[in-house]
């Protein structure tokens, strides 16, 4: 799970709005200053709505891929 919450992602566009650097928004948060770094490479120009939906199917899409098919639930059932 992402360690930047909706409501962290809302100040951090505030906080690009407002022109800070990513080490003070890092402070401000505290976050390490890579993480501001990944999040804002989600997309250009920063919004946080946009980054929550790129973070919720990031998170939907890992993991392990099941191998369970039909015919194989039949034959264990």
């Amino acid at each position: 799970m992402s360690s930047i919450t909706y409501s962290e992602r809302i100040k951090i566009e505030t906080f690009c709005e407002l022109g800070l650097s990513n080490s003070q928004m890092a402070d401000r948060l505290k976050q390490s200053p890579a993480t501001i770094f990944y999040e804002l490479s989600r997309c250009q120009p920063y919004q946080a709505k946009l980054a929550q939906a790129d973070a919720e199917y990031k998170r939907a899409r890992c993991g392990r891929k099941t191998k369970l098919n039909a015919k194989l639930k039949q034959t264990i059932l």
